[in-house]
């Protein structure tokens, strides 16, 4: 019942609001999910809890729902609970998924099933998958458990990506795969994607975007995830349930029905596989892994063989005095790849704005396009003044070898990321071979594609938002950014211009179709297309009821020294942010992303005390340190972190109650997450020799400013944040206090 789901997720996002893992707020929302799974009609409901993570300490867990069946075999249903942060009410991400997991245990709980049914809400998904990994690791029954299905946002009937992945190159079983694709299309509804172009490269490094489905994959466990639409502005306080489409969550429930159904009697055994799957409409491919290796040996043996011919065929090269023509055409491809890279920047000096693609991506990748065609024609008169040779076969060679290159290097990270420059080989390579202009033109235009896809995937909205998050705003690093950006993409671009011009040179008719690409006409034309989408892209809203502007307004107060300073900051520019406070009355009018204020006398420096014993025992040349650590907030802290490292980088004998971890340096951290007792005690225990001193760090951080301050900016959210930080350096020879 799509009402049914909604008025949950309402409740989450809502009532509850934003749910962070550990907060009083997460743990509210997982003794709701309990109540409705016994409320469904689950023999057994309860929170697993989990107090430590791979990361901090913290008061997070997991909400569990189970329905005994007439067989032990189990199907685990899962969401998860938490929100990314204090200020972000997570309807989509993953209130939905949470939503649809309670819904389901409404409607399933009223059937006679042969499998036992577990439904879980998971916390701390968005700090590192933490819920899911406590479950596979401390559920009694995990070996009773043969099929998970994970609901991760559940917005909309846009694309809905299927995500049987795992690091590694693991993939989730090829029948759990057919199944998903099979009742999803049964269902009667549509947009069903694999994004193999993302995921190859996500999970190249071992790990990437995933979500709680992996740990079970990781032990073994056939799982799959349902995520839709990850463009939206998930992560963000625009997460909200108003900009929520209600009509996903009936649709990813239905999916994950259908599936339970179709597996309840019987699950295929199978554990979780290596292959590269490509979906298309509703027909999965899947190709071993030694088929890559097969099908990228013999392209590149095709290619050679197209070397071979295109040396045998050529007719009497004059290339007297002609050098470096590779560099050349490279150099060319640096200002053909510039001229659309930044192209978004026309825009951004007129209009003031850092990043005015935010809300319009797919309008700045057509501008871009057209700003590349634009300069096409002087591009190529460059090029015939530098004189680039004729001799097809030497620039089909650099392409090939380039491609080549490409494809061992990254087959070392995953040879699931090889197939894209194969790819773009084989069609490099079938276009020699093919005698008509027309076709030769149309696999040349295509050889690239699959080869940027690795950079403008599938997920290429949420990569490219997160990353401008962090890029630098000032004049040289952010040369440096664009400039690597565009040295990278013109790489990736290098073999198809050397193949494209390969090509030029042996048929005469594609350089007639290059002419007239570059005539004076087509010049026009695409200036002409130029001048009107910019002219668009001027009056078009940088910002949508979807996507805001983020400022994040920080007081960052040094204890020992009794100093603080205000720091605004954004990803864009702060012209235009309002500030009205004590001492404080501006409105900022400016092209910085950092701003900062002085705030002595402004800032509440009471909010945390801190108060320390130390106990002393000597024992030969060592001094054993017993402290007890006592911090009093004002209010719950969102985070803390206390470290102790040592000046000669060695921690012998160090404990505390707490969890902890080890850095490179030797230094010990204690972190908690999120929204603690506002009183803390930490126990620490050390030794030391006398020459040796240890150096206590401390941060804590509030979700709210220490200070009465007013902060308004046009389509933008305000992210508030105060940190007290101290620090205090025990010696052998210092006595209790």
């Amino acid at each position: 019942s799509q009402d049914s789901a909604t008025s949950l997720l309402h409740h989450l996002a809502v009532d509850i609001g934003p749910r962070p893992m550990g907060s009083p707020a997460e743990r509210s929302a997982l003794r709701f999910a309990v109540e409705k799974f016994r409320m469904y009609g689950c023999d057994t409901a309860y929170i697993m809890p989990m107090t430590y993570t791979s990361i901090a300490n913290t008061r997070s867990g997991i909400a569990i729902g189970i329905k005994y069946g007439q067989r032990g075999k189990m199907i685990v249903l899962g969401g998860h609970m938490d929100s990314a942060g204090p200020e972000i009410p997570g309807a989509d991400d993953d209130g939905s998924g949470s939503a649809v997991v309670m819904e389901c245990c409404r409607v399933l709980c009223r059937r006679p099933l042969t499998s036992t049914i577990v439904f879980c809400c998971f916390g701390g998904e968005e700090q590192g998958l933490q819920g899911s990994k406590y479950f596979v690791n401390n559920f009694t029954e995990l070996d009773s458990v043969a099929l998970m299905l994970q609901a991760d946002m559940a917005n909309g009937t846009g694309i809905i990506d299927m995500d049987p992945d795992v690091g590694g190159g693991l993939s989730a079983p090829r029948w759990l795969v057919r199944a998903a694709v099979e009742e999803f299309s049964s269902l009667g509804y549509h947009h069903l994607r694999y994004p193999t172009h993302f995921f190859s490269l996500n999970y190249a490094s071992g790990s990437g975007a995933g979500s709680d489905h992996e740990p079970f994959l990781e032990k073994g466990i056939p799982a799959i995830d349902f995520s839709t639409d990850v463009n939206k502005p998930i992560h963000t306080p625009r997460d909200n349930f108003d900009n929520f489409q209600r009509r996903g969550l009936k649709r990813t429930g239905d999916l994950l029905v259908r599936l339970v159904e179709r597996f309840d009697k019987h699950i295929p055994p199978g554990y979780p596989e290596r292959y590269w799957l490509y979906l298309i409409g509703s027909t999965p491919i899947f190709v071993p892994i030694w088929g890559i290796w097969i099908f990228s040996g013999c392209t590149v043996l095709l290619a050679l063989l197209a070397v071979l011919v295109l040396r045998k065929g050529r007719t009497s090269v004059t290339d007297q005095g002609v050098k470096w023509s590779g560099a050349k055409l490279l150099l060319c491809t640096f200002i053909l790849v510039g001229s659309g890279w930044l192209s978004s920047d026309i825009v951004t000096l007129i209009r003031g704005v850092r990043y005015p693609w935010v809300a319009s991506l797919s309008s700045y990748y057509f501008f871009a396009a057209v700003t590349m065609m634009l300069v096409f024609r002087p591009v190529s008169a460059f090029a015939r003044r530098l004189r680039i040779t004729k001799d097809a076969s030497s620039l089909f060679l650099r392409a090939s070898i380039i491609l080549a290159l490409i494809i061992g290097s990254v087959s070392l990270a995953n040879v699931k990321l090889a197939v894209e420059p194969t790819v773009c080989l084989l069609l490099l390579a079938l276009a020699t071979f093919i005698r008509y202009p027309a076709l030769k033109v149309l696999l040349f235009l295509l050889s690239p594609i699959w080869l940027l896809r690795l950079v403008f995937s599938e997920w290429d909205g949420l990569i490219f938002r997160s990353v401008s998050e962090s890029l630098p705003a000032s004049f040289l690093p952010s040369i440096a950014v664009n400039g690597g950006i565009i040295v990278f993409l013109s790489i990736i671009l290098l073999p198809a211009i050397y193949g494209g011009v390969a090509l030029v040179r042996q048929d005469p008719m594609i350089r007639a179709f290059v002419s007239v690409l570059t005539s004076r006409v087509a010049t026009v034309a695409s200036f002409v297309l130029f001048v009107v989408l910019l002219g668009y892209l001027l009056i078009v809203p940088v910002y949508n009821t979807l996507w805001f502007k983020r400022v994040q307004v920080s007081a960052d107060v040094d204890m020992n020294k009794g100093n603080a300073n205000l720091i605004v900051r954004s990803p864009e520019y702060l012209d235009g942010v309002t500030l009205i406070g004590k001492g404080i009355d501006t409105t900022l009018r400016c092209r910085h992303t950092t701003v900062n204020f002085i705030s002595e006398g402004r800032i509440d420096t009471s909010w945390v005390r801190i108060t320390r014993t130390d106990s002393i025992t000597k024992t030969g040349s060592l001094f054993d340190h017993s402290i007890i650590l006592k911090l009093q907030n004002a209010t719950s802290p969102y985070t803390m972190e206390v470290s102790y490292s040592s000046s000669k980088n060695v921690l012998s004998s160090f404990s505390t109650p707490w969890k902890y971890h080890t850095l490179n340096d030797g230094s010990k951290r204690i972190q908690w997450y999120s929204f603690l007792d506002s009183v803390i005690l930490i126990p620490v225990h050390c030794r030391m020799q006398k020459t040796d001193s240890i150096r206590e760090n401390i941060a804590v951080t509030f979700a709210q400013l220490a200070m009465p301050l007013t902060v308004h900016a046009e389509d933008s959210y305000i992210i508030r944040r105060t940190i007290y930080r101290a620090d205090h350096i025990y010696t052998g020879e210092e006595s209790g206090q």
